[in-house]
């Protein structure tokens, strides 16, 4: 399996954003095949002080949500970001060849972006090379009927909404299930 969807939850919502918390899953994007998965969530303490932003409308929007999408903003055994860099990169390496895996994000300019962005700002090489950024909303936007709401709930979604490895796995489904839709047979 050569795609890693992922998703971050965090606390703007521009390239320097304080990051909450990071899901992600070896998939096949095709087939909608799941493999291994990775889930941190991240303590805010320390974020600021190497660049990181927190936006309080952000903040306001997070205390709309779920009690269970909140309650991973509290939960005991946080890690520091610098320690989530390390860790996600030992997943990705661990996955084999991660200069030939595909990391998809929903959409290239926030959650692509903002990863890059953290591992910079703890000194990390992201260990997936630019070029092999994707981006999901690409994939929704060759496929309008995907945005009718009709067909969008055929795929019933599990877990919590903003639980970042919950949301990756959707995404997974969701784009699958448009590749398949389109007659797609294989990615580059």
């Amino acid at each position: 399996m050569n795609d890693i969807m992922f998703d971050l939850e965090t606390m703007d919502n521009i390239g320097s954003s304080a990051i909450v918390s990071i899901g992600a899953v070896q998939c096949n994007l095709i087939t909608g095949e799941l493999g291994e998965e990775y889930y941190r969530v991240v303590d805010l303490n320390g974020q600021e002080s190497v660049g990181r932003t927190i936006d309080v409308q952000t903040m306001y929007w997070w205390l709309g949500q779920s009690d269970s999408a909140r309650a991973a903003l509290l939960i005991p055994g946080k890690i520091l970001l610098e320690e989530m860099c390390k860790t996600f990169k030992a997943w990705i390496e661990h996955l084999q060849y991660p200069k030939t895996k595909r990391i998809w994000g929903n959409g290239a300019s926030f959650d692509n972006a903002i990863i890059r962005s953290a591992f910079k700002s703890v000194g990390e090489e992201f260990p997936i090379p630019f070029w092999q950024d994707r981006d999901m909303r690409t994939i929704v936007g060759f496929y309008p009927k995907s945005m009718q709401e009709d067909w969008r709930w055929r795929n019933v979604r599990k877990g919590t909404h903003h639980n970042a490895l919950d949301d990756a796995k959707y995404q997974v489904k969701y784009c699958s299930h448009i590749l398949q839709e389109l007659g797609v047979e294989e990615l580059y």
